[in-house]
Order: C-alpha cells, then sequence, then structure tokens
C-alpha cells in the first residue's frame, strides 16, 4: 500500500517499534490515549456499543485537551470520538465537556460507509450526509479550523481520529483500482489507507503554508490492531487480542 506521506514522517521523526495501546480495542484505548490512565479508572471498559452500555469517559477524569486548554491552547477534536456521546436521550458529556473548544466528530461510524457519510455532528448538532469521503472529510473541517476558527496568534492541540480503514470500507475507484478490482474487498481496504495518507499530506501541507509544521508534534497512531488478521503484519493475534498484534 503507498503511504509516502507516512512514510516521510517516520522518516523524519522518531518510530516506536515496541509501542503499546491502552486496551485491544477501539474506545478503551481512547479513553488511555487523552487521560493517560488505565481506561477502567476512566469509565470506559470495552468497546462502546449505544445501543447497549451506558458508559463514558468520565468527567471527572482530565483529559490532555484539558490540560492544554488550560494552558492557552486551542483546542478540536475531528473524526471518530467513540467515548460516549448524549444519544438515546443520556445525558452524557460530548467532547466539548472534556476539553474541546470546537469538534466535529461521530458517535462511532460514519454509515453507511466511508462514502458519504451521514452521522457526522458539528458541536453536537447533526449536519446530514456529506459528499465525499470520511478521511478527507475530517481534513477539510481540520483545514477550516485551521485557517478561519481558531486566533492564529494562540498554541493548537488538533485530535484527529479517522474512520479509515474500519469497516464498512469505502474508498475512490480511482485509488482502488491501483490495487485490484473495484469489487474487491482487499483492494477496497488498500484504498481506504492510500486515500488516509493523502487527506494527512493535504494537512501536514497546510501546517507548512501556515509555518506551523516545524512548530508542530504530530503524533500517528492506532488505536489497536487490525480486525482483520490476515493484514496484521507478523504480529500475532488482532483487535481485541492481548497478543502484540490486538
Amino acid at each position: 500500500v503507498k503511504t509516502p506521506v507516512l512514510d516521510k514522517l517516520a522518516a523524519g521523526g522518531v518510530r516506536f517499534t515496541d509501542f503499546h495501546s491502552g486496551a485491544p480495542g477501539c474506545s478503551h484505548s481512547r479513553a488511555s490515549f487523552l487521560t493517560g490512565r488505565h481506561h477502567y479508572r476512566a469509565g470506559v471498559y470495552s468497546v462502546i456499543t449505544e445501543r447497549l452500555h451506558k458508559m463514558h469517559l468520565l468527567k471527572s477524569e482530565t483529559t490532555i485537551a484539558e490540560v492544554l486548554k488550560e494552558n492557552g491552547y486551542a483546542t478540536a477534536h475531528f473524526g471518530k470520538w467513540h467515548l460516549g456521546m448524549p444519544v438515546q436521550n443520556r445525558k452524557n458529556p460530548t467532547p466539548a465537556d472534556h476539553g474541546f473548544d470546537y469538534w466535529f466528530g461521530l458517535v462511532n461510524g460514519p454509515g453507511p460507509s466511508h462514502k458519504n457519510p451521514t452521522q457526522f455532528l458539528r458541536n453536537g448538532k447533526r449536519v446530514g450526509q456529506m459528499k465525499g469521503y470520511s478521511c478527507q472529510i475530517v481534513v477539510d473541517e481540520a483545514l477550516t479550523w485551521l485557517d478561519e476558527k481558531r486566533d492564529a496568534g494562540e498554541p493548537f492541540f488538533l485530535n484527529l481520529w479517522f474512520n479509515e480503514p474500519h469497516a464498512p470500507i469505502a474508498a475512490p475507484d480511482e485509488i482502488v483500482s491501483q490495487y485490484g478490482a473495484l469489487n474487491d474487498q482487499a483492494a477496497i481496504y488498500s484504498g481506504t489507507i492510500d486515500n488516509t495518507d493523502r487527506a494527512i499530506g493535504r494537512l501536514v501541507a497546510r501546517l507548512e503554508k501556515l509555518g506551523e509544521l516545524d512548530n508542530t508534534i504530530i503524533v500517528y497512531s492506532s488505536d489497536n490492531g487490525s480486525y482483520r488478521q490476515e493484514r496484521n503484519g507478523e504480529l500475532r493475534g488482532k483487535k481485541g487480542a492481548l497478543f502484540e498484534g490486538g
């Protein structure tokens, strides 16, 4: 899979080859990432399924966004959240309650797929169907925030969590065709990774244009191992497993 942007970031930065996620699943590893705490303490015990669970990231826990906001940073979240939202008449907190001044995100997945998603919310209000692919859409929003929504004189913390390559997968035909037939699931999966790399490239280019690239720490990580064991390199196990592949 072609990932020239990520390859360049890795070559020019620090690559952690023995990095351990906070948990082998989506929600609980995100809770650990934002708080630096074990996810049990943060109130997220497993992957959150909104129709089954009332759990959410506890407001009593302090996130990195809250710490930076208290120290004069503009803060924003873009993309998948998956740490609990006020759905089904529950009074759960939103990203705004965890230190983010601005947010554009998802309860979980984009629905119905990464193409023309319908589930995005902007500061708590649904925006309806959006044309394009999830990774490019969230970067569009992040670029708008960088250009127009924040005070250019403020330092910033931009938390961007992509949905790709999580199922249900979709990517532009012109990218998928580079990896196989348009209906080949492996080719589509590869296309989602390629498309995400291109989206990251747009963000990096904008940071450079704004003169912020050399003054910005970029952290790129997965929340857990691949849900497709055959796409997990040489690592044992997959998402959900306590082996290194999880």
